[in-house]
């Protein structure tokens, strides 16, 4: 079990940590700090804890000068502003990753990801699930993860495409998100679908075509998270043209 910190200023910003760490599988938040005075005491009497997310601009005394007194007490520090000139000064302070306000869950879990690799599996996931698939008279069939290519909304249903045929079950993709174990290898960038990123086969622009051709343009409000994934994976070269 990864263990997270996060001191922020802003309550705000505690959320969404709070709601991005109970998305992540083996992750646990231990404790939250508004005021970085009291999370320097509090952070004194713990033992060595993962992940240590810190704002950068806050009262009394900023992230930079707080991550002096505590990075010894963290394997990891990300810090975590809405100002890029502090991109440079993170680094300086041994930080190990820099999210910059407002970032979505995507970038998040691909930093966590990068940091962490293996240790954020769980080892406990299911390999597959059973549904009722309206197309063969509501018999309850067998989903492997690792055929799916996406889950489309439809109407009432959501439509499981696999590599070998489509399923049609009475669920929502909300259902999906809350009772199946897709928060690694999947990713939702249109308010119809959540693909697998392995079944991507092209980008175009912000036109994304899946492995079975069901292609779609990336919804506006998903928009920052499709670009952190473009951005973080996308291979370009060094050379100057």
């Amino acid at each position: 079990m990864i263990k997270c910190i996060a001191i922020d200023d802003q309550q705000s910003s505690i959320a969404g940590l709070e709601k991005y760490i109970e998305e992540t599988p083996n992750m646990r938040l231990i404790g939250s700090y508004t005021d970085p005075l009291t999370a320097l005491r509090e952070l004194k009497k713990l033992d060595q804890v993962d992940v240590i997310f810190m704002d950068i601009q806050m009262p009394q005394i900023s992230g930079l000068e707080l991550s002096k007194a505590v990075r010894a007490k963290t394997r990891k520090l990300i810090f975590t502003t809405s100002h890029t000139e502090y991109a440079f000064e993170a680094f300086e302070a041994d930080a190990d990753a820099y999210l910059l306000k407002p970032y979505g869950y995507a970038k998040f879990a691909l930093t966590l990801n990068r940091l962490f690799g293996e240790e954020m599996e769980t080892g406990s996931e299911e390999a597959y699930f059973l549904v009722k698939n309206k197309s063969e008279d509501h018999k309850a069939v067998m989903v492997r993860y690792t055929d799916i290519i996406c889950f489309e909304s439809f109407h009432n249903y959501i439509k499981i495409h696999t590599n070998d045929k489509v399923i049609i079950a009475y669920l929502s993709l909300k259902d999906v998100k809350e009772q199946l174990s897709i928060k690694k290898g999947f990713i939702q960038l249109h308010r119809g679908y959540i693909i697998a990123i392995d079944h991507i086969l092209h980008i175009d622009g912000t036109r994304i075509t899946l492995s079975n051709h069901t292609s779609f343009t990336v919804g506006d409000i998903y928009y920052n998270d499709f670009k952190a994934f473009f951005t973080d994976k996308l291979i370009i070269s060094s050379r100057k043209k």
